[in-house]
């Protein structure tokens, strides 16, 4: 096994001190030219690398942010964390990902991650007022992707939900449907509570009451089967699907067109959220709201920022609006 080289075995080749040759890889400091060269060289000729981490622990900044996800977010929507690690690298910080099972494995990812000098974290993760306060308690900066928890020096920027999910309610009652099905997330979910409350509440609104709201987990299966017990449950069928996500979406889609030879959008009008890349595809076309990834990771970034500089100030929710992307899946007024 090869050992890796320390900056202890270029010191002792250059014949310098190993502080000296830390300083060497610090553009700031104030030593010699001649020094540095000579220093960089012998380091060049080893093969040494600095190790970042090490480093970080030395000066308390790492330029590395936490981010938390289920393994469930990765799965049904990969973009949030392409989104965030691009918003990092622009910022100049790297990404350290802890990717958990689910919501309630949460507080152990918890305990991992203050093992590292982090300077923020950003969570897509559910969590509770009390695990985010451990971070607070510890001055490391959280901001709550695609959701929120009230607590305080805690920030969030999310997707406004809630406005998006009536906007689609009131298009497809314009366009003159009245049976509707709604399949939501798990029912613990802020995420999919937000939507799916927001469009039946909106429903109610317009005189339409007694929406089934059917819970199932985000997923492509779980999609089908919710549709698949609704069918075959003697009841008539919808008018509409209404999904928390485009997989459920994706799901109700094919049960509906190869299980049950319903034509889509004549005879069953289907509507998703997030606007993942197939939602675009022509299989689908999936008629969804398109949330705005790339802008919500730019503003975690500034989130992290702005309280690394002013810890003590409230707690800030930003909201950016959803984008109903028409596509074939739907009718839509």
């Amino acid at each position: 096994m090869t050992l890796q080289v320390t900056s202890h075995d270029v010191a002792r080749a250059a014949g310098v001190a190993q502080s000296t040759v830390s300083r060497c890889f610090d553009p700031s400091s104030s030593i010699t030219p001649q020094t540095r060269a000579r220093v960089l060289a012998v380091a060049d000729q080893l093969g040494y690398v600095r190790n970042a981490l090490a480093r970080s622990l030395i000066t308390r900044r790492a330029n590395m942010v936490g981010v938390i996800v289920t393994r469930l977010i990765n799965h049904s929507n990969p973009d949030v964390v392409f989104a965030i690690a691009g918003a990092l690298a622009a910022s100049g910080r790297k990404l350290l990902l802890f990717m958990t099972e689910s919501a309630e494995a949460v507080p152990g990812i918890i305990d991992e991650a203050l093992g590292y000098p982090l300077d923020g974290v950003i969570a897509c993760a559910q969590m509770t007022e009390q695990d985010a306060a451990r971070f607070v308690a510890r001055k490391v900066p959280v901001v709550f992707f695609n959701q929120h928890v009230r607590t305080a020096g805690v920030d969030s920027v999310c997707t406004d939900h809630a406005r998006a999910a009536r906007d689609v309610a009131d298009r497809l009652y314009r366009a003159g449907h009245r049976r509707y099905l709604c399949i939501s997330g798990p029912p613990k979910s802020p995420v999919s509570v937000a939507r799916t409350h927001a469009f039946l509440a909106r429903l109610a609104e317009l005189g339409v009451g007694d929406v089934p709201l059917v819970a199932s987990d985000y997923s492509y299966d779980g999609g089908r089967a919710a549709f698949t017990m609704v069918a075959g449950s003697g009841t008539a069928l919808p008018e509409v699907v209404f999904c928390a996500n485009d997989q459920l979406a994706f799901g109700v889609m094919d049960v509906a067109r190869y299980d049950l030879g319903l034509a889509i959008p004549d005879n069953l009008s289907v509507v998703g959220f997030d606007d993942v890349p197939d939602a675009a595809r022509p299989v689908y076309g999936l008629t969804t709201v398109r949330q705005d990834l790339a802008g919500m990771g730019h503003v975690a970034v500034e989130l992290l920022e702005r309280r690394q500089g002013m810890p003590d100030a409230p707690g800030e929710i930003t909201l950016l609006p959803g984008k109903l992307t028409l596509r074939s899946s739907a009718r839509m007024g």
